[in-house]
Formats: C-alpha cells, structure tokens, sequence
C-alpha cells in the first residue's frame, strides 16, 4: 500500500468513526450551542468530500459507472422533471431533496477513498458502532426506567394510556428513529458475540446486545419490532436454521409473558386501531397518497409536495408526517421516480448481500440482517430524515459497493 492510498484509507477510518460516533457527537456540539452548530455536519460532509475528490479524482470515471450512481442519477433526473411539470415553490423541492441526495454523499466519499478489503475496514469500525449505540439505548433504558414525560399522541388515549407511561427515545426526537437505529446495529453487535475468540470479548458484546436489545424493545415501535423480527429471522434462518427457531420462539415469549409488549401488539389489531387509522389516521394519509398519485401517476406531484418535512414546512401537506418512506417517494415523485428510487437502494442493498454469498463472511450476513429491517421499516417512517440513520445505512451500502482487489 502506497503513501497516498495510506492517507486515503487513515480518512476513511476518520469518517467512518464520525459517522459512528454521530449520535452521541451531534448531540454534544448542538447542546453546547457551538458556532456554526446546526451546520456542522454538512460543513463535515463537504470537506471530506473535496479531499476525497482531490486525492482520488482517477477513480471518478468508474463511480459515475456504478449501478448505485447511476440510478441515483436517474432519480435525481425524475425529481426534477417532476418539479418542472408541477412548477411549486423551488424551496420545498431543495429542502426535500438536500435530505434525499446529500447524505448519499457518504458513500461517495468512502467509494473514492478506499482501495480495498473493505471488510477489515467494517471490522474495525463495528465496535465503535456497537459502543454509541449501546450508550444510546442505555440513555433510552434510563428514561423509560425514569418515566420521562412523552407527547399526548405516542401512544393511544383510549387502550394504552394507564397502562403504559413512556417510551424510550434516547437522545432522538422520536422513539421510531431510535428503533430504527437500534435495529440496524443490533445485528452486528450479535456477529461480535458470534465471531469474537476471547471469553471476556465474547461477554462485553453479549452485554452490549442486550442493553440495545432492551432499548430497542422499550421504544414500543411496533413498526420496528415487526421489521426487525423478520429480518432477524431470514438472516439466522441463513445461518443456522435451529436459531432461527430458537428466535421466533423467544420473540413469541416475551410478547406473551410482557404484558407492555403484548398490549402494544394487540393494540395494533385491534378495530379501534383501525378505526382511529382510517380517521386522520396513518390508513388515511395513505389513502390520499394513492389519491394524489392517481392526479399525477407518472411523475407525481413534485418531492416536498405530500408527506414530508418540506411540504408541512411550507404548507402543502397539513397533515402530520405521511409515516412512509416508500409511499411518500410514490406519491411525490410518480411511478416512474418510485421504479428508479427502488432501483437506487435495492442495487446498493444488493452490492452488500452479495457480498456475503460470495465471501461467506458473516460480517455481510449481519449487516445485510439490519439494513434489511431498516428498509422495510421505511415503509412505516420517515427515518431517513434522520442523518445518523441516513450516514449510517450509506456507509455500510458503500463499503459493501467497494469494488475489492481484481473487480
């Protein structure tokens, strides 16, 4: 390894690290009211990004060829043909699509900066990972142990309040965001427990997947728990299929014998859930969404026009948040974008698990494990407006993209 691909790859640690740490270091620089504090991150991104370009401009021509840059071109493209059949208040489309595309500039930055074996460099940074974010969960633990007050609407008035007094959501503004995080390192504090040869290394990561267990357990997102279940049980079902069973039989359990947990679930199925869904609830914003699609099938009605942060911010949607991902792309952005926005995070999705059956290392397996529950979870959550979530799943889809010795 020459000197210039030594520097590279010391950046690229340097940023993984922040993108790890980011949770714990942007609530830090926020709370202390830092100059340029709200800018922080992009400012971050920015330079990273310039480096990143000046020390490996060579590699430029093959990354604009990837699969991954090139659906996210033709996204891009889909936005703003679609912003210029629906001509709205440019403001809204920039705000929408600054959250879109900015954090993707994640993986361009460590694309350009690794050469190779990106999976010692995974390695390396997975129990940084692992360490922010059971500090994170512990943070979420001892504010439901606390009973920190919560917002009226987190959780239903009529069956849960009495009941059920807090959720845990840490240093998020919202207990879905923390699940969300929660389920996509989870998996990889599990691979440390599997993979780890020293008893004492074994117990810490054992330690450390239990307290992001209960955390993520303790943020009641139903949406989570169903996301992660499923994808947890694919990827063990992979690797072993007696601990696939094992799981759903203890996931079973805990949803029987806790009554919090069994409330929470049945809640969920009960009619006048969907009742209350159906009225001004998630059920009905999904439905106007389809509505609005069918004005505006294949282009949509504009990004930031329905659902979004943008289009509350600047009063096209009076609802709160569409609470998807998948359908707020759907109705924003029109089949086509919907078509070329699935293309874009399934390929890089894709360059991960492959990985994996190539390799048969399990490090891609477990990785694969969490951002699979992150991306179904996007059906039920705006997540991705949430830049630890949003760096996080970029980083891993890039160092599952980098293209290895002889590829």
């Amino acid at each position: 390894m020459n000197l210039d691909s030594m520097r590279r790859r010391l950046a690229a640690r340097a940023f993984l690290l922040l993108v790890a740490y980011y949770p714990l270091v942007n609530w830090a620089i926020r709370k202390a009211n830092l100059p340029l504090a709200t800018l922080w991150d992009d400012i971050t991104l920015l330079v990273f990004l310039v480096f990143a370009v000046a020390t490996s401009w060579r590699k430029v021509g093959r990354l604009m060829t990837s699969p991954i840059v090139l659906t996210a071109l033709l996204f891009l493209s889909a936005t703003l043909l679609s912003y210029a059949t629906n001509t709205y208040y440019i403001g809204a489309y920039i705000q929408e699509a600054r959250l879109a595309f900015e954090p993707f500039m994640t993986f361009v930055i460590l694309w350009l900066l690794i050469d190779g074996d990106a999976a010692s460099l995974l390695r390396e940074i997975v129990p940084h990972l692992v360490m922010c974010a059971t500090i994170v969960a512990f943070l979420g633990v001892c504010q439901y142990i606390r009973k920190v007050p919560i917002p009226a609407q987190w959780l239903d008035k009529a069956t849960e309040r009495g009941v059920i007094s807090t959720r845990a959501f840490s240093l998020f503004g919202s207990p879905n965001v923390l699940a969300a995080y929660l389920e996509t390192i989870i998996p990889l504090g599990m691979y440390m427990a599997v993979v780890r040869a020293k008893w004492y290394e074994r117990a810490i990561a054992i330690g450390c997947v239990l307290v992001m267990g209960s955390g993520f357990l303790l943020t009641l997102t139903r949406a989570a728990w169903l996301s992660a279940a499923g994808s947890f049980f694919v990827g063990l079902l992979i690797l072993k299929p007696i601990l696939a069973a094992v799981f759903a039989a203890a996931g079973g359990s805990i949803l029987i014998v806790v009554p919090t947990f069994r409330l929470r679930m049945a809640n969920l199925l009960s009619s006048t859930y969907v009742d209350k869904s159906n009225n001004l609830g998630r059920l009905f914003r999904w439905r106007q969404a389809f509505v609005n699609l069918t004005d505006h099938p294949l282009l949509g009605s504009g990004l930031g026009t329905f659902g979004g942060s943008a289009a509350q911010k600047y009063g096209y949607f009076t609802g709160i948040s569409m609470d998807s991902v998948w359908i707020r792309v759907l109705t924003e952005t029109g089949m086509v974008g919907f078509a070329l926005y699935v293309s874009w995070l399934s390929s890089a999705f894709a360059c991960v698990a492959t990985r994996f059956f190539r390799s048969k290392d399990k490090l891609w397996l477990f990785a694969s494990v969490g951002l699979l529950a992150l991306l179904v979870n996007l059906f039920t959550d705006n997540l991705l407006d949430s830049w630890a979530i949003a760096l996080l799943m970029w980083s891993l889809f890039a160092l599952g993209a980098v293209p290895e010795a002889g590829e």
